[in-house]
C-alpha cells in the first residue's frame, strides 16, 4: 500500500512538473498565434471609421475593393502577385539548385572549397543591413566606376536603373540565401555512407553521376523540406525591398509581402485605415498558398518514395 502511494504522489508531480513545463509555451502560441491569427480574420469583415476612431462590421468592402485592385488595368496586386512569384522561383528553385551543387563542390574538398564557403555563408552571420550597405555601395558606385574606367562607357548604378534594379535584388536574394542551405545541405552530405561513395568508384561512377543518382536522392528528404518551407513563405517575402529602399520603392516593382508591410506600417497615408484591407489580402493568399504548399509537399513526398 505504501508503495502504491509513493507511485501516486511521484505520478502527481510529474504531472505538475510536466503541466508547468509547458504552460507559457502553450500560453504563448494561445495568445500570439490564435488570437492573433483569430482577431485578423475578424478584422477582414471590419472597416476603420477615421471620425470615431473605431472598427465596424462591413462584410463586403475589402474583398470588393481587392477585385477591383485585382482587374484594374494598372494594378499593383498583378505587379505584386507577379514579383513575388519570380523572387520565389529565383531564391526558391533556383537558389535550392545552386545550393546543392556548391553544397557538393564543398562536399568533395576541391580546390578553394573552404573559401567558397566562408564567402557564400558569410551573409548569414552578418548584420543584413550592413549587407545593403555594402552591395548598394558595390553596384552603385564600385561596378559603374570600374566599367566607366575600363571602358569610357557610363552606365546607370544598378539599383538606380529602371531595367537593372529587380535583376540586381533578385541576385542579391539568391546570394543571401546560400548560408543556411550550404550549412543543411553539406551536413546532410557528411551523414552518407563512406561505403556507397567508395562502391560508386569501383564501378567507375563519375563525379557528375555520383552527385545525380547517389547524392541527391539521399539528401532528398531535406530538399523537400526547404522548397516546401520556401513555397509556404511565397507572399511572405520581401525580397529585402525595405532594407534597400524603405517605402520609396515604385509600384512596379513590389511584391505582397513589401505589400502588406507597406499598407500597416505607413502611418502618414495608411496605418490603421489599411488593417482591414491587409488582413482580406492575408487571407486571400494564404487560401492560394495553403492548397499550393499541400500540392508541392504531396508532389515531393511522392518523388521520395519513388
Amino acid at each position: 500500500m505504501e508503495a502504491t502511494n509513493k507511485k501516486q504522489k511521484g505520478d502527481r508531480g510529474d504531472l505538475i512538473f510536466y503541466c508547468c513545463l509547458v504552460a507559457l509555451p502553450l500560453l504563448q502560441v494561445a495568445i500570439f498565434y490564435f488570437y492573433v491569427n483569430f482577431n485578423s480574420i475578424l478584422m477582414a469583415f471590419k472597416s476603420y471609421d477615421r471620425l470615431s476612431d473605431t472598427f465596424y462590421w462591413d462584410f463586403g468592402a475589402n474583398f470588393s475593393r481587392f477585385w477591383q485592385e485585382l482587374t484594374m488595368k494598372s494594378s499593383i496586386l498583378i505587379d505584386a502577385f507577379k514579383n513575388s512569384f519570380i523572387v520565389w522561383l529565383f531564391t526558391s528553385v533556383l537558389g535550392t539548385v545552386l545550393s546543392i551543387v556548391f553544397s557538393y563542390y564543398i562536399f568533395k574538398k576541391w580546390a578553394l572549397s573552404k573559401t567558397f564557403k566562408f564567402f557564400l555563408f558569410l551573409p548569414s552571420v552578418l548584420p543584413s543591413i550592413l549587407l545593403v550597405i555594402v552591395f548598394k555601395f558595390f553596384v552603385n558606385e564600385a561596378i559603374p566606376e570600374y566599367i566607366s574606367h575600363f571602358t569610357g562607357n557610363i552606365i546607370t548604378p544598378l539599383l538606380l536603373g529602371k531595367d537593372s534594379l529587380m535583376p540586381t535584388i533578385l541576385f542579391y536574394n539568391v546570394w543571401v540565401c546560400f548560408g543556411a542551405q550550404l550549412l543543411i545541405y553539406t551536413g546532410a552530405m557528411d551523414q552518407i555512407a563512406p561505403e556507397i561513395l567508395e562502391a560508386g568508384k569501383v564501378d567507375g561512377v563519375s563525379c557528375v553521376r555520383e552527385f545525380v543518382s547517389i547524392v541527391v536522392p539521399i539528401i532528398l528528404p531535406t530538399v523537400t523540406t526547404f522548397v516546401i518551407a520556401n513555397v509556404a513563405t511565397l507572399f511572405t517575402n520581401q525580397a529585402n525591398l525595405y532594407a534597400f529602399f524603405g517605402d520609396k520603392v515604385d509600384y512596379s516593382n513590389y511584391t505582397i509581402g513589401y505589400y502588406l508591410f507597406v499598407l500597416v506600417n505607413n502611418k502618414v497615408d495608411y496605418g490603421k485605415t489599411m488593417y482591414c484591407y491587409a488582413s482580406t489580402l492575408g487571407i486571400i493568399c494564404t487560401l492560394i498558398a495553403f492548397p499550393l504548399t499541400m500540392l508541392i509537399r504531396r508532389l515531393l513526398n511522392g518523388k521520395e518514395e519513388d
